[in-house]
């Protein structure tokens, strides 16, 4: 099985302990093939990360587009310094064709494929190559050369004028065509058999809390992979933020390593304690035998390595959730814009109810847009602008007061918790007896069956 993933292409992520330049570098890829590493593609994966400072999501976004097309090369027996248009357009065609990929993920892969080549000639692993040169930069003899990999250059204005120039692939498809369509986010009912379908699962524990982390916290995959034991609190310091009817704050690294945070509700961080203390510990104690294992500060394991979850395991959960219910044209990713509308319908109540003070000469939309922004770490409150006209069109139709939103998660996180408790008691039928008796309301049924099984442990 290690032999076909590797002959797949096996990436595989640096741990804590890698320092570069005085900086731990954890989650920089390496690319892996039967016959070693692929260095150009991992010395580009590491230029990202550390020259580009590019966040860990990114990189291995930027992985898993690059890995698929070397594998492409391989297959057809062609060296990656020989790759040209020719080549890159049978590749265009085989995404499209066979593989049924939209406009948009196949321009993606031929973009980052032709930014991985720009790198690869501007730092001379590739001589005249790419064509990204103007005609005063190259030799005479190479004037009129036609290029392997073409390029077309574009520019832009920064802030004070000055003109930027860059370079793409002409390679890319027309997208006019595409519909512009929102991506579908999940509806509370949807939500629901998302939650009990991942808690049939082997680690349905697990998941069901990435679920709510994403849905009621909005962390990107990278963001939630890097949550930490040691951000969570003590139990003591759980009541205290139960007593005061406030949210834990958890400091992230945020896209662009920007500073950010999380605002977790106290029955969101509840389960997780718990998951520590029983799914996450069963993991650990499974490979307490395995020589060299140390246990990993992250909150969320990998029942196959015993490690921080990867983000591929993130996507291929939600992917199989996803159609295992039902629910097209989305991903695990809309949970996160499912918190993105929450929050800017937060604001809008807080707004509606006078809250919310925007200033006499302001905005009332950017002013919500900009605040939205700020609590989801976005670079641009334009991004968030069709969530605040879904958000307000549902606000037309009925007005939910901020409590009631708070409420109704919690008895979310109450019930999911409930779920998780009952799921353990699976194999122990006098136990689970009762305590399905318990969730119908029969206590003194539950009361006899606990009566019972007393006396058959005595």
């Amino acid at each position: 099985m290690a032999k076909e993933k590797i002959a797949l292409g096996l990436i595989v992520m640096t741990s804590g302990t890698c320092v570069i330049r005085g900086i731990r570098r954890p989650s920089i890829p390496t690319l892996v093939w039967p016959d070693g590493i692929d260095e150009p593609a991992s010395d580009w994966f590491r230029y990202l990360s550390v020259d580009l400072e590019l966040a860990a999501g990114s990189v291995g976004e930027y992985a898993n587009i690059l890995r698929p097309f070397l594998r492409f090369c391989r297959e057809r027996g062609r060296g990656w310094t020989t790759v040209d248009d020719a080549f890159l357009t049978i590749w265009r065609d085989h995404l499209r064709h066979t593989m049924k990929l939209g406009v948009a993920r196949i321009n993606t892969s031929l973009q980052t494929i032709f930014a991985f080549y720009k790198w690869a000639e501007e730092t001379k692993r590739l001589r005249f190559h790419v064509g990204i040169y103007v005609p005063g930069d190259l030799p005479v003899a190479l004037q009129d050369v036609t290029f392997a990999i073409s390029a077309k250059q574009h520019f832009s204005k920064g802030r004070h004028g000055k003109v930027f120039g860059s370079w793409s692939t002409p390679l890319t498809l027309s997208n006019s065509g595409a519909s512009s369509r929102m991506r579908h986010t999940p509806t509370n009912d949807e939500i629901e058999d998302l939650h009990a379908d991942v808690a049939e699962r082997p680690m349905g524990e697990r998941d069901s809390l990435i679920f709510s982390w994403k849905e009621d916290c909005g962390p990107r995959r990278f963001e939630l992979n890097t949550l930490r034991k040691d951000q969570l609190p003590t139990i003591d310091q759980l009541d205290q933020l139960i007593e005061r009817d406030e949210p834990w704050i958890i400091d992230i690294v945020r896209k662009g390593r920007k500073a950010g945070e999380l605002r977790v509700l106290p029955e969101l961080v509840f389960r997780t304690l718990d998951h520590i203390d029983h799914g996450r510990r069963q993991i650990v104690e499974s490979f307490k035998g395995v020589p060299g294992y140390k246990e990993p500060p992250e909150v969320f394991l990998s029942s196959k390595t015993g490690m921080a979850l990867h983000l591929d395991s993130i996507t291929s959960l939600g992917r199989r959730s996803f159609k295992a219910v039902g629910i097209e044209n989305s991903s695990i990713h809309r949970l996160r814009a499912r918190y993105a509308v929450r929050t800017i319908e937060g604001l809008l109540d807080a707004l509606l109810a006078g809250d919310l003070n925007i200033g006499s000469m302001s905005n009332w939309a950017e002013t919500i847009l900009v605040k939205a922004a700020e609590q989801m770490g976005h670079s641009s409150p334009a991004s968030l602008r069709p969530y605040l006209t879904y958000a307000f069109n549902r606000r037309m139709q009925t007005s939910e007061a901020v409590q009631a939103t708070k409420v109704s998660d919690r008895i979310r996180q109450l019930q999911l918790h409930e779920e998780t408790l009952i799921g353990r008691l699976k194999g122990q039928r006098g136990l689970q007896e009762a305590a399905r008796l318990l969730q119908a309301g029969k206590s003194a049924e539950a009361s006899a069956a606990l009566a019972r099984l007393s006396q058959q442990l005595g």
